[in-house]
């Protein structure tokens, strides 16, 4: 379905039941992106569970659901959740997503993109016009003398990152990010429903290495009450 007129979304399973993590969200804003581009449906938690299979035989749970609608077809896909592993990197690339304040299908260059990294060790930061705007699967935190920066500029919200927002009582700026921010940053975090929340470790080409942990830790411990 990729490169139709669509839209995505996906979803952390995670536990024995499982558990569907920030399920109401999720389907919140799928729908809304539905309208937005004129697509006759509505999804609802009851619809989700009747189309999901029961008989995976899967003990325990960290998977990804991917739901995909667009005109006449919803597409479902359900894959074990990569785990990020340590010293995670960032690789800086020029680019900006096709209308992204939707989750939509027209996808194809990103894949493309991935394909030359290893995504549980690397993930790539779009930046346009010099600002730095999101990762390919993730949004960007940037943390300077313990305050917490956001990008401005054209890019997707995500859930996960919409989450952690809400529990932080607004404690966080909006800001053109460039370069040199990221040069001077304490700590950068990455946050999206597949990686969770990441404290990256290292951006080779501009040789920045993360000097604290300290936001890390402090959002990480918000996200995995939501496993709970």
């Amino acid at each position: 379905m990729w490169g139709s007129t669509g839209v995505f979304t996906t979803i952390r399973l995670f536990g024995k039941e499982p558990k569907f993590v920030l399920l109401d969200e999720h389907i919140f804003k799928l729908n809304k992106s539905l309208k937005k581009l004129n697509i006759p449906f509505s999804l609802t938690p009851d619809k989700l569970f009747d189309l999901m299979p029961h008989n995976l035989k899967i003990k325990k749970y960290d998977h990804l659901l991917r739901v995909a609608i667009k005109k006449n077809i919803l597409s479902l896909s359900l894959r074990p959740r990569l785990r990020p592993k340590k010293n995670f990197q960032c690789t800086l690339i020029n680019y900006q997503r096709s209308n992204p304040s939707i989750k939509n299908l027209q996808y194809k260059k990103i894949l493309s993109l991935q394909k030359g990294i290893d995504m549980q060790k690397e993930e790539i930061l779009f930046f346009h016009n010099k600002n730095l705007l999101e990762g390919s699967t993730t949004n960007l935190i940037v943390i300077k003398n313990n305050n917490i920066f956001l990008p401005k500029g054209n890019f997707y919200r995500g859930i996960t990152l919409e989450f952690l927002l809400s529990k932080i009582s607004k404690d966080y700026r909006n800001k053109f990010i460039k370069f040199a921010d990221l040069e001077s940053a304490d700590e950068i975090i990455l946050v999206g429903s597949g990686k969770g929340v990441i404290n990256v470790s290292s951006i080779p080409s501009i040789k920045w290495f993360s000097s604290s942990s300290k936001m890390f830790n402090r959002l990480l411990e918000i996200y995995k009450e939501q496993l709970k």
